[in-house]
């Protein structure tokens, strides 16, 4: 009767951990692409900037990536195909940027790079070959609309910002809002499918 007891006690408390781990999966993965969502990304930023205030990091670089007309795509081939896109396009940046950073869906069709100990050069090059990784090889559909299934490829472009700290920002959400100023002014207006950097100037 005890070791029953221990037995059923032991599955109780393998299935509350079991619950446990993919609750807390859920909370810290976009659902689609499985990468890490923005309520993770914010935390692990924090955490990153705290570690340079206290020098146990030398500097901090954000890329911050937005698929160029992206509602374009929705509505010629459709929001499934969208999806296929953004899933390809996760996977494609968690194996261009491995062990060096942390990849993360920052929203809609943005994505985000954070790179502990990267400089801005160094920065700048890796989202330059991000961009040429998704300009130069087409992605690939079979959920199209009116495609009968069949796989079809299609190209697309994505315009890039990158900041860096301490250069660029003194807190975590100046080193966001100066990417994003760099994805917008420095890359989207000036013809998008282009890498950009953070300048004060």
């Amino acid at each position: 009767m005890i070791t029953d007891i221990l037995c059923s006690s032991f599955a109780v408390a393998l299935e509350n951990a079991k619950n446990y781990e993919v609750t807390k999966i859920q909370s810290e993965r976009c659902s689609l692409t499985n990468l890490y969502n923005y309520r993770y990304f914010e935390s692990m930023l924090n955490d990153e900037f705290e570690k340079v205030h206290h020098f146990e990091r030398e500097m901090l670089s954000l890329i911050l990536l937005d698929i160029d007309h992206f509602k374009a795509v929705n509505d010629t081939y459709g929001h499934q195909s969208g999806n296929e896109i953004l899933c390809e396009l996760a996977d494609r940046l968690k194996k261009m940027v491995a062990g060096r950073g942390t990849v993360a869906r920052f929203g809609g069709e943005e994505f985000v790079v954070l790179l502990p100990n990267m400089n801005k050069t160094d920065a700048y090059e890796t989202a330059e070959l991000i961009r040429q990784s998704i300009a130069n090889w087409p992605f690939s559909l079979y959920q199209a609309l009116n495609q009968e299934n069949k796989q079809m490829q299609v190209r697309i472009t994505a315009s890039i910002g990158v900041a860096t700290a301490p250069e660029d920002a003194e807190d975590a959400l100046a080193l966001v809002r100066h990417a994003d100023r760099a994805l917008y002014v420095g890359a989207k207006r000036a013809g998008r499918n282009r890498v950009a950097e953070y300048s004060s100037c």
